[in-house]
């Protein structure tokens, strides 16, 4: 979930990119992992992976598609220093390590102004990517209703191109993984439990949520602990009920 990234004992931290930068030790002396518990998921075509690439480093994020051009995505996958400088470009498919599959280039990002790096718990961890072409994909919804306690207990699946390190900061497998939700906060959702939730290279990905009988983005994956010796221990997701004024506007511009 995240995110991104493992490391110090019970440590918080940003669920990820997977940027070297961005973990509390190095590279080495990390172990990242894709969704923990979870599957290959050679379905949901409307997640796609984000790779931010700057001189010679890439990070990878995970997308939904809401809107033909509009991917929906974490605000620290492209906050400045991850994308500004650099290129972004989004993948369809199910392992970008593979000849098949889409790639589309990102031509804006946007992130949620009341986003704080430094307050995750502050929510509001919400961007989005614009493509430079639409894509022929059945956007997913997003949740406009306020969630609440009584949502805990309720199912709930985790989607992303979490990385390895076969493949860290290039690509990644789409893998899902259904769990439940365990708390709500007024900004977060906390989802899954010690075997089941996000890790590194997830950030970004969408919680679903049945809502009315369709499949709908709930959260987007934000940050996760850890415990020594880097091991992924659960996950937080922003809401997006409370970034609706910030993802509306994207996509219902002309």
């Amino acid at each position: 979930m995240r995110k991104g990234i493992i490391f110090v004992a019970a440590a918080i931290l940003s669920a990820c990119t997977g940027e070297v930068d961005d973990l509390p030790l190095t590279e080495t002396d990390a172990t990242p992992a894709g969704i923990i518990g979870g599957t290959i998921d050679e379905g949901d075509p409307a997640v796609a992976m984000l790779r931010i690439s700057r001189g010679d480093f890439s990070s990878i994020c995970t997308a939904s598609v809401i809107a033909p051009k509009v991917l929906l995505t974490a605000a620290h996958c492209v906050t400045r220093g991850k994308s500004d400088g650099g290129t972004v470009t989004a993948f369809f498919g199910t392992d970008a390590g593979s000849e098949e599959g889409t790639w589309v280039n990102v031509v804006e990002t946007h992130y949620d102004p009341e986003y704080d790096p430094a307050n995750k718990q502050a929510g509001h961890d919400v961007a989005v990517a614009i493509l430079e072409e639409p894509v022929a994909i059945q956007p997913l919804p997003y949740n406009r209703a306020p969630m609440t306690e009584d949502r805990v207990g309720e199912p709930v699946r985790l989607i992303g191109f979490g990385d390895d390190h076969e493949i860290w900061g290039f690509g990644g497998v789409k893998q899902h993984v259904s769990t439940i939700v365990n708390t709500v906060t007024p900004t977060l959702l906390g989802l899954g439990d010690r075997d089941h939730h996000t890790c590194v290279g997830d950030s970004g990905g969408p919680a679903l949520m049945d809502v009315n009988g369709v499949p709908t983005i709930v959260g987007v994956t934000s940050f996760g602990s850890v415990q020594a010796p880097s091991i992924c221990t659960d996950g937080w997701d922003s809401r997006v009920d409370i970034s609706l004024d910030f993802i509306d506007q994207f996509v219902n511009a002309p």
